[in-house]
């Protein structure tokens, strides 16, 4: 029995490498762009618009060349003001490989060290926490600074002005999670460190170092640093979607408190241009910009996409931030650029607002002629929706619809369903959360 056991785990152990190395081996698929493409891919976007799954701004690039760009949704729900390819949104943690590459800058020109303390470049950080913290531990999210996570009252301290001072004092207060090297936590405070270390270091603001040192030489003229309540032309609203409600504007949060990790706005035009920036030495030199993909600012990772289990090498990177969120991708062996801004989240599950493999892997799947079906909506929640505006009756005979005759429009989820019972449970609308069950048990 021992010896079957012993085979049985090295037989799982095989299969388990061989599927690794099929899943992470493997050659990338190529490139296939055609005539239908672009059509393609504008059936995607649309179809997530019409099913209220995304609201924003798309630019997708190939081989160098812009081949779809297109906005949709609105900027500002209140007066009809539309979204558009030159709309400022809030690009949340795209804003860390910004910084990152800020102090690439400086190493470059000297006056940062990879290897150089935390405590050599901002001397008010207490030495017993900051001694032995490094500029590298900080772009890695191994210097042991808290994320944001354990902070208790987030979403009360969120919403306050923070002077560069003040912002500083709140993050020394905090505790070190473990000891600098030893761990990872992901952290938005060691990015915040990493943005005063670059307005100390350059003895300029981080958003005048940034439009010099990025967005002259890059040809970015819409990519800056968010003041809360100072008007900026193009400026999107986020907005946040409530499941009872419907869509509204997000919870407040004072930018200045999101400084060097989630301060900037920006376009898809704009974040095209970064992009091709990023194949020249206008940004980086090569040293660096090895550095930028491989190690501190925009990494490399398998992301999915198409029906199957197809994966493809890239850049990826995601941002959240109230009411707002980013995806940008490069494929750099075919010089592929995708960017999606949108200004709006769901404040809880990702139902009916999907983001972002649920457009990505379908636009990928175009680009690299892979099998994908359009967008669907949650039948869940079209049922939860038609049982609270119209009643039972309305809500059974619409299920009945779907499950007969509609099933190629909508997708059905289980896990979905017995959120939204226990959303009604929550909301104390007992009656309707066993209305909601009886109609999906056939009752």
């Amino acid at each position: 029995m021992k010896k079957f056991k012993t085979i049985l785990f090295l037989i799982i152990a095989i299969l388990v490498i061989l599927w690794l190395s099929w899943k992470y081996l493997a050659p990338d698929a190529s490139l296939s762009i055609t005539a239908n493409t672009e059509k393609e891919i504008d059936q995607i976007v649309n179809a997530m618009y019409e099913n209220g799954q995304f609201s924003g701004a798309v630019l997708i690039s190939a081989n160098g060349n812009i081949i779809y760009k297109k906005a949709v949704g609105y900027a500002n729900l209140e007066d009809s003001r539309p979204n558009t390819c030159d709309t400022k949104f809030r690009i949340a943690s795209f804003t860390k490989p910004f910084t990152a590459l800020l102090i690439l800058q400086l190493v470059e020109e000297g006056k940062i060290k990879l290897e150089g303390k935390l405590t050599d470049y901002l001397p008010g950080f207490p030495k017993e926490k900051g001694e032995n913290i490094t500029i590298h531990q900080l772009l890695t999210h191994t210097a042991g600074i808290t994320g944001e996570s354990r902070i208790p009252n987030l979403i009360d301290i969120e919403k306050e002005y923070y002077s560069r001072e003040r912002f500083f004092d709140c993050i020394v207060k905090q505790d070190i999670v473990f000891k600098p090297g030893k761990g990872r936590e992901y952290s938005n405070f060691g990015y915040a460190l990493l943005g005063l270390i670059i307005e100390k270091v350059s003895g300029k603001s981080y958003d005048e170092l940034l439009q010099e040192k990025i967005c002259k030489p890059a040809g970015m003229k819409n990519t800056l640093g968010d003041v809360t309540a100072q008007p900026i032309e193009n400026r999107a609203i986020g907005y946040n979607f409530n499941y009872f409600t419907g869509f509204e504007k997000a919870s407040f949060l004072d930018m200045s408190f999101v400084f060097g990790y989630g301060h900037l706005l920006s376009t898809v035009n704009d974040l095209y241009l970064f992009d091709r920036a990023l194949y020249s030495d206008k940004l980086l030199n090569k040293k660096s910009r090895d550095l930028f993909f491989n190690k501190y600012g925009w990494h490399y990772q398998k992301y999915p996409y198409g029906k199957g289990s197809k994966s493809i090498r890239s850049n990826s990177l995601d941002g959240s931030v109230n009411g707002f969120g980013s995806h940008i991708q490069r494929i750099e062996k075919d010089t592929v650029f995708i960017v999606a801004l949108r200004n709006t989240k769901e404040y809880k599950k990702q139902i009916v607002v999907k983001w972002p493999n649920y457009m990505m892997s379908r636009i990928l799947a175009v680009m690299y002629g892979e099998e994908y079906d359009l967008p669907k909506k949650s039948e869940t929640f079209v049922i939860f929706r038609t049982l609270l505006d119209s009643g039972h009756e309305e809500a059974e005979k619409l299920y009945r619809e779907i499950i007969t005759k509609q099933t190629g429009k909508f997708y059905l989820d289980e896990e979905e369903f017995t959120f939204f019972t226990n959303e009604l449970n929550g909301k104390g609308m007992v009656d309707e959360a066993v209305s909601f069950e009886r109609i999906y048990n056939n009752e």
